[in-house]
């Protein structure tokens, strides 16, 4: 399948995404990644595949792009990521008025991060977690 992509929306990611400090991918809502910021491409993300396919599996479980397709909105996710040792700040993006398109990328916010997303580290009476 070939996936149809303006060269506005090539052009307009890298004028918006190019220098930004983490890593960025442009995406069909398939999960196709189309372009890649320079960080990314730094990184060797790869362009043509599908984004699941990096890394393992369960480090794709807590993606939220289906919700963000569904609501055509954009949908952020603060979490502890045990494989990569961080919290990370992540987002889901899609485009507006290019639905089928997203914007992903995770920040990492481990040195100002709540002490409660951490694991271990909330006792099961602490009133601001689930104590999980």
């Amino acid at each position: 399948m070939s996936i149809e992509v303006s060269d506005e929306i090539r052009r307009n990611f890298h004028l918006f995404w190019d220098n930004f400090p983490t890593a960025v991918i442009l995406a069909y809502k398939d999960r196709t990644i189309i372009e890649v910021n320079r960080t990314a491409e730094e990184r060797g993300y790869p362009v043509g595949i599908r984004c699941i396919s990096m890394g393992e599996a369960k480090h794709h479980a807590g993606c939220k792009l289906h919700i963000a397709l569904r609501d055509k909105t954009a949908v952020r996710d603060v979490a502890y990521y045990d494989f990569l040792g961080q919290v990370a700040d992540s987002y889901w993006i899609p485009l507006a008025g290019a639905e089928d398109f997203y914007v992903h990328f995770a920040t990492d916010i481990t040195d100002y991060a709540a002490e409660r997303l951490f694991p271990g580290t909330c006792a099961s009476d602490c009133s601001s977690c689930s104590g999980a």
